[in-house]
């Protein structure tokens, strides 16, 4: 190949023949030529078995494919010569076929069984010959088990028994099984087991042994076929001399045996022994230990199997089997073989004048015996032009010439089988093709490396031809250009074999480089400032697309119609209310399709300080600590110091004051503390821009009390009358509660004076802790804490503790917003006396929302508050509805009408109401008759009322209130009849509810009432307990005249109507006695009868009547009569045949029932209407 430049012209030329078809190279390319069609010698793709075995019904399918150019020919051989013959073609043959374009083999069944044998099929083509490996085919006949006398097998008891097997042999070796003639599996144990060859082996025979039925069966899987031996019989003789004997290994019979184990495969070592008692089988490795997971014992340990065998497998392996009289040995010589394996031989395309080498890699033990055939003829067959050399098992083929194309075939083999791999040498010579598009334009830019492409095809491979050191050419035909400036002009790309040779030109235009002529600079800017960035680029005008790209920390910088964070206005960049997450890195872009050049620069953004972060308090002492920090973040601006604030909660809670200042390297500081103090901290940083925020505050630190370090300051007397003098003075610092101010001064005539200031009392400064709240109802909780500070904290002796509740209002209700202009509430108190550590808060109201503190106090007063706990108790009653009021609207109908509760405790669900019926005014109310009526839910949220009537004139309370789980239900529950109780009693009749009604609607209509009848309303509740408790109670009357019913009589009585009832029953009764009693008469069981009378001699007769006969219900009627038993006795039986004991010969009519003659005395037996005592029964004619 050779690349020449110049300005001119483009040419392409050629030298030598061409050949191929026209063909479009690729994109921008123009016509030109395509290699020719590629020939490969023949390679199969699918090979017959190694062997088949076939039967009378089954054709012989010998399956062979291969692909070649040009196309592949079939042919077969069998055991070494042309199938059928060297003049005839398998499809000529009749019952022979081969599938169309292929080389499969179709041998007819009827065939088969003689043309069997070794097959092998080749595959041929203009450039060589494949062959497939030879395929061994076998004809069976379907097996049968020869005809034979079969004579029972007898010994004694104790001995071992052998029964054999030995079905017709196969290919195929079959599956053996054991069954007897109900076609169930002979059992096996120890005793009884199966070897290998398929005999079944007795250690010891027993009598329960003896069976005429041990029947083998074998199983061939080819034919699909199952066949069974004559049946043996084994006849054990009992003994009465059995004696024990020591084992005996009846298999293997080789007193050493040896095995040869393929690798990969399973091998199988077996033991039997037979003797008495049974022998038990064990296995060792007496060269090492059996390998861990490839050695199971199956059989009763007479099996043992190693799996996947390796060379590491050789040795000798030994099974004993003892019985405690004795052992018995056997060594198993293992040695590993491993079948023939051959890699894939090594071939392909090659070219003319350089040499090849086959390599035929194989493996095995014993060592495979390696040979060679070109074009399926061996080797030593063939003249020796001098070229071929074999080495190491190796073929080396020098000096190839066009016509030394060929497929070889290296077959190895031991005595385990046999390989073979086929391997084609296809030498090739092509005339050189250019497959680049001829006058291809490449563009570039200044100082830019230019690669311009010429690929090739030829066989042998083009060589390159290059004459410019300039450039560098690659072995593909692609020339490499240099960064420089490279002239812009033609090349010219020549490619050559040994016979020809082709040239393509191509064209070079280069473009200048884009340059980015003002860059962005670097910006350092405060917190919420706006940032412009400024990228100037320039480009070669003829380049297009072009354009400029932003770019932050690698991702591109993108405008968003809900954000003006980012904006891009031609070379500018700008980023508005810059924040801490927007620095970065900034690069500007400028690109075209051919090259691109950046720029960057650094955003950063500075501002105060972040806040202090993990505030420890460390070593704190009575009068200083220690406190130590981590800093936030600096904000690209180093922090200078750090502030430390304090907060006294005793004398100045919330307020934090500065107490030190530190370096901002140094993140800890040393505080000095004041006696009587509880401390809390924070730090906060400070750089060039101000202060950061402050951190969370410290863990409380408390001082204990101390005397007074200094005295008052700013003393000053003054007399505000003739007799007295002020005086004023300045506490300094705080050491604990002070008690007192003691003081002096000096008269005339140098008298001192001294008296004493004002007092503080000293309270507590403990607080109780761990305080809880315990809810046990919905207006009782319990408060518990616990106090565990020093004695000298109380300040004196322990008086007790007060508890401080506020109640915040309703459960779910909005609390106060701050500012409101109602007073808050007043706390309640509830003083505890004594060391307690609890006590019981009660009289609160349910559904509402508390918080509560927790005080210690003594002599002096309380101390300072608990933490605040919070909480709410649960639903309670509510409180009865305001305003309840009744209201008539005709002869038979009340409206109802009241208001919420005042207290509803809870969230009311439903309202009800009971009511009763008190009779007509002036009517008679024992006669008047109870109503009841059931009204639907109404209302949401809420349950709908019950209304009930009744007639009872004395009254009592129930009531109705608060659910187990809350819900709030009114009733309105009345009794209808006059004020005052009447002259004469009545019956008492109980509250009746009247139904449910929404307590949201204030009101509720009644009706369907009495006219001219007085009721008693009542609204009720139901407690904790379940109880009813009446909380509202009125009295309506209805207008108009009830008219009188007539009062009733005994006939209602409950006695009365029992008494009826029971009349009633016995007379069915009496009557399903009669129908039974008469349903006895006309037809008898002739058979009991006779059973009775023969048989009467050895038993008694205990059927006092004899049953009806019927067809079909003789069963029936039998165990009618005895169900009566001894009713039978009282009723008796007009019809019985004891009545006829003593008369004449009794002829029955003709209906089946009986045929013969009876006779008899009648018992004696008082009341008996069955047949006479055994001892007088007449003898059956």
């Amino acid at each position: 190949m050779g690349w020449g430049g110049g300005l001119g012209g483009l040419q392409k030329n050629s030298g030598g023949s061409q050949g191929g078809l026209e063909c479009l190279g690729g994109p921008g390319a123009v016509w030109g030529r395509c290699p020719p069609p590629v020939q490969q010698p023949p390679e199969l793709t699918e090979a017959p078995p190694e062997q088949l075995v076939v039967f009378p019904s089954d054709d012989a399918v010998l399956k062979c494919a291969a692909s070649g150019n040009p196309p592949v020919q079939f042919r077969w051989t069998r055991d070494g010569r042309p199938f059928p013959s060297p003049s005839l073609s398998p499809a000529e043959l009749a019952g022979v076929s081969v599938s169309p374009g292929g080389g499969t083999l179709v041998i007819n069944a009827s065939l088969a069984g003689r043309l069997q044998g070794r097959f092998r099929c080749e595959a041929t083509n203009a450039l060589g010959t494949a062959l497939s490996p030879e395929s061994r085919v076998i004809a069976e006949t379907p097996p049968q088990w020869p005809k034979e006398k079969v004579t029972p097998v007898q010994v004694e008891e104790g001995d071992p028994v052998v029964l054999p097997c030995e079905p017709p042999p196969s290919a195929v070796p079959p599956r053996i099984y054991w069954l007897n003639s109900r076609i169930v599996h002979i059992a096996q144990d120890a005793r009884v087991s199966m070897g290998q060859d398929g005999f079944l082996y007795f250690a010891n025979a027993q009598v329960g042994d003896s069976h005429p039925d041990y029947i083998c069966h074998a199983h061939y899987l080819g034919p699909r076929t199952i066949i069974q031996k004559e049946p043996l019989v084994l006849r054990v003789t009992p003994s009465n001399s059995v004696k024990s004997r020591p084992p005996r290994l009846v298999v293997p019979r080789d007193p050493q045996p040896t095995h040869v184990a393929l690798r990969g495969e399973t091998l199988v070592l077996e033991c039997i022994a037979e003797g008495l008692p049974t022998p038990w089988v064990w296995w060792r490795r007496l060269n090492a230990p059996l390998p861990p997971g490839r050695a199971v014992l199956d059989n009763f340990n007479h099996t043992l199997r190693l799996l996947n065998v390796s060379e590491a497998d050789d040795g000798d392996y030994e099974c004993a089997a003892t019985n405690g009289l004795g052992t018995a040995r056997r060594s198993h010589r293992v040695t590993e073989h491993w079948a023939v394996g051959l890699n894939r031989v090594s071939g392909g395309r090659a070219y003319p004048g350089p040499g090849r080498r086959l390599d035929c890699q194989v493996g095995g033990k014993p060592r495979p015996r390696v040979s060679w055939s070109l074009n399926g003829v061996p080797i030593d067959e063939l003249p020796d032009p001098g070229r071929r050399t074999l080495r190491d098992g190796a073929l080396i083929l020098s000096r190839l010439e066009p016509n030394d194309s060929m497929v070889a075939q290296c077959e190895a083999s031991n005595s385990h089988g046999r390989l073979l791999a086929n391997a084609f040498v296809y030498v090739v010579e092509l005339p050189v093709q250019i497959l680049t598009p001829d006058s291809a334009l490449y563009t570039v830019v200044e100082n830019q490396t230019a690669f311009l492409h010429c690929r090739a095809f030829g066989a042998p491979a083009p060589t390159p031809a290059l004459q410019d050191d300039r450039a560098f050419a690659f072995t593909n035909g692609s020339l490499r250009l240099g960064r420089r400036r490279p002239l812009g002009g033609a090349s010219a790309c020549t490619r050559a074999v040994a016979h020809s040779n082709a040239s393509v030109s191509a064209r070079l235009d280069v473009r200048a480089a884009t340059r980015i002529e003002v860059p962005p600079q670097s910006v350092t800017a405060k917190k919420g400032e706006t940032v412009t960035f400024t990228c100037g680029a320039t480009w070669d005008p003829g380049l297009e697309p072009r354009g400029l790209l932003w770019l932050r920390d690698g991702s591109p910088v993108l405008e968003s119609a809900d954000s003006d964070k980012f904006s891009v206005a031609g070379d500018t960049l700008t980023v508005a209310g810059v924040d801490y997450p927007d620095q970065g890195r900034f690069r500007c872009r400028a690109w075209t399709r051919l090259d691109a050049a950046e720029a960057e620069a650094e955003l950063r953004v500075v501002g105060r300080p972040g806040p202090v972060q993990d505030v420890q308090v460390r070593e704190p002492s009575e009068r200083q600590v220690r406190l130590s920090w981590t800093p936030g973040e600096e904000h690209n601006s180093p922090v200078e110091k750090f502030v430390v604030e304090q907060e006294e909660g005793i004398f100045s809670p919330g307020r934090f004051e500065e107490v030190l200042t530190v370096p901002g390297v140094q993140p800890w500081a040393q505080l000095a503390l004041s006696p009587y103090g509880r401390y809390r901290f924070r730090v906060l940083a400070v750089n060039g821009y101000g202060r950061g925020e402050p951190s969370a505050p410290s863990a409380t630190v408390s001082t204990d009390p101390a005397a007074p370090e200094r005295y008052p300051m700013g003393v000053k007397g003054e007399g505000n009358e003739t007799n007295n003098l002020v005086i004023t003075w300045q506490v300094r610092g705080h050491f604990g509660g002070i008690w007192g101010i003691l003081g002096g001064f000096r008269g005339p005539g140098g008298i001192w004076g001294a008296w004493d200031g004002p007092q503080t009392p000293p309270v507590p400064l403990v607080y109780p802790e761990n305080v809880g709240v315990e809810i046990l109802n919905s207006t009782s909780v319990r408060v518990t804490w616990s106090l565990s500070r020093a004695s000298s904290d109380l300040r004196g002796h322990l008086r007790g503790y007060r508890v401080l509740y506020w109640r915040d209002g309703w459960v779910g209700e909005h609390p106060r917003p701050p500012g409101s202009p109602e007073p808050p509430p007043q706390p309640g108190a509830l003083t505890v006396p004594g060391e307690a550590g609890g006590a019981l808060l009660g009289a609160l109201q349910p559904w509402s929302r508390y918080r509560l503190q927790v005080l210690v106090f003594n002599g002096r007063g309380a101390g300072p508050p608990s933490a605040e706990i919070r909480f709410h108790t649960p639903e309670g009653v509510p409180g009865p509805p305001e305003e309840l009021r009744v209201e008539r609207l005709g002869d038979t109908a009340l409206s109802l009408e009241w208001r919420r509760p005042r207290h509803p405790n809870g969230v009311l669900r439903d309202l009800g109401a009971l009511g009763g019926d008190l009779g007509a005014l002036g009517g008679d109310l024992g006669a008047l008759g109870g109503t009841w009526g059931t009204l639907g839910r109404t209302g949401k949220g809420f349950g709908a009322i019950s209304w009930y009537f009744g007639t009872e004139p004395h009254w009592e309370k129930r009531g109705r209130g608060l659910g187990v789980f809350g819900r709030s239900l009114g009733y309105l529950e009345g009794v209808f009849g006059p004020p005052d109780p009447p002259a004469r009693p009545a019956a008492e009749e109980p509250w009746r509810s009247s139904g449910r009604a929404n307590s949201s609607l204030g009101r509720y209509r009644l009706g369907d009432l009495r006219p001219g009848t007085s009721y008693r309303v009542q609204f009720v509740g139901r407690n904790h307990s379940g109880e009813r408790v009446a909380f509202w109670e009125s009295e309506v009357h209805t207008n108009g005249t009830l008219l009188p019913r007539p009062a009733g009589g005994f006939a209602t009585e409950g006695w009365f109507i029992g008494f009826v009832s029971a009349a009633v029953l016995l007379l069915l009764l009496l009557l399903i006695l009669c129908f039974i009693k008469r349903s006895k008469g006309g037809k008898y069981s002739v058979k009991d009868k006779e059973d009775t009378q023969v048989d009467s001699e050895a038993r008694p007769m205990k059927d006092e009547t004899f049953g009806e006969y019927r067809d079909g219900e003789e069963k029936a009627s039998g165990s009618s009569g005895r169900s009566l038993g001894a009713a039978g006795a009282a009723l008796g039986s007009d019809d019985s045949l004891a009545g006829y004991g003593g008369s004449a010969d009794v002829q029955f009519n003709e209906d089946g029932s009986f045929i013969g003659q009876y006779s008899g005395a009648r018992g004696t037996a008082a009341g008996s209407s069955g047949p006479a005592s055994p001892s007088a029964a007449a003898p059956l004619d």
